[in-house]
């Protein structure tokens, strides 16, 4: 019998890496009739540092300007959607329906962010009216973000980290533009925070806090081996990653709100505000984080989940009753967790912050411990998949 040799990592690296691609040429497809050099002297900034890092380009105006953001936000509303739903409610929904929802979503997610930044596009002299030009380039960058839905999608399944290597281009791409900036010394202090960053990220993702559980269906020397994981950042960074997506939110429904009474001293001075080179917007920043950690942590975790799952089966905690006592035990540890890992995500990126209002250091080095826990955070999962995948091809099947 023949002998078959799976070469599964490098099929999927080959696939991750034709995606991105065609992702990197969608970012240098301008808009049709924007005129690229009005940007050129624009400066790097906290905001549109945290703008590109989910947005497919740094001033926003190729192809795929909108970048995956549409993507992660709408897969984010549904993750809301399916935990708020009953048991009954779950077990009718099939993926092929959660998958039309979520594209309806994003689509319309899409058109909103689309028609908001062409608000902000600069256009070559045409013979076009403008209203056609900023409708031209809406369209354009909404069938970019079907483009990019697609690619995310096809990557989960073919590829390697979903839509996380599309990320991790985007930081790339603005770490070396802004390191290119600077000598050693102007950037030595921020890398500090950011290497800092990236080794408490990269030890809360690799320790586990394990919770002892009592399983009724084993009875041998695997019963003290039982228990609950959770990390000392439970859900990981998807709170910084998803922030700059929640930040942009009410810095959208300002613009809206301009759009139709553009006079309004109130709401030119609160979209003034609303950045990070402003400290109204540096702890708006910093609650979303706080927030978003807690609501994803309660969300995908489920502890109430847990302890019901845990009561079905017999099993418990060890010294805690099953039931409420446990379903109140599980809540208020994975609380304390969250409470945590908020105070150490916002002190590194809050320091950072603040030293960028003060002066201290240029605000496009502001974000540079973001940038390192979203590095650690997706670096590490990659890591695990890869590894994973080589395992799978060190062995032989035969049939």
């Amino acid at each position: 019998m023949n002998k078959v040799k799976t070469h599964e990592l490098r099929n999927r690296l080959l696939f991750t890496l034709m995606i991105l691609a065609v992702y990197m040429a969608g970012r240098n497809l301008l808009l049709y009739g924007v005129d690229s050099a009005a940007y050129q002297l624009e400066e790097l900034n906290s905001q549109n540092i945290v703008n590109s890092m989910i947005s497919g380009d740094r001033y926003q105006y190729t192809l795929f300007a909108l970048g995956i953001m549409p993507y992660i936000t709408a897969n984010l509303i549904m993750w809301v959607f399916t935990a708020l739903q009953g048991d009954e409610a779950k077990a009718r929904s099939s993926p092929y329906r959660t998958q039309r929802i979520t594209f309806a979503i994003m689509l319309l997610l899409a058109v909103c962010f689309a028609v908001s930044r062409t608000e902000g596009l600069i256009f070559k002299e045409s013979g076009l009216p403008l209203d056609v030009l900023r409708a031209i380039a809406a369209v354009e960058m909404i069938a970019g973000a079907v483009i990019v839905y697609h690619m995310a999608t096809l990557n989960k399944k073919h590829g390697i980290g979903a839509q996380m290597p599309i990320i991790l281009v985007n930081i790339l791409d603005n770490l070396i533009s802004t390191v290119r900036k600077y000598t050693w010394e102007e950037f030595s202090g921020p890398l500090v925070l950011c290497s800092v960053m990236a080794v408490v990220i990269l030890i809360m993702e690799i320790r586990i806090i394990r919770i002892p559980v009592q399983r009724v269906s084993i009875h041998n020397e695997f019963a003290d081996k039982s228990f609950i994981a959770f990390k000392p950042n439970p859900i990981g960074v998807m709170p910084v990653m998803f922030a700059a997506a929640f930040f942009m939110l009410p810095q959208l429904f300002i613009r809206l709100l301009l759009r139709m009474d553009e006079n309004n001293r109130t709401l030119q001075n609160i979209s003034g505000r609303l950045n990070l080179n402003d400290g109204v917007g540096v702890a708006v920043y910093l609650g979303i984080i706080v927030i978003l950690n807690i609501l994803f942590s309660f969300i995908m975790l489920m502890p109430g989940e847990m302890a019901k799952q845990l009561q079905k089966g017999g099993d418990s905690i060890v010294g805690i009753y099953a039931g409420k006592k446990t379903k109140r035990y599980l809540r208020m540890k994975l609380l304390k967790l969250c409470i945590f890992s908020s105070c150490i995500l916002c002190l590194m990126m809050g320091i950072s912050l603040r030293l960028s209002l003060m002066g201290v250091i240029s605000s496009d080095l502001a974000l540079f411990p973001a940038t390192g826990s979203i590095l650690a955070g997706i670096g590490c999962p990659l890591y695990r998949e890869v590894k994973s995948y080589r395992k799978f091809d060190s062995y032989t099947f035969f049939i």
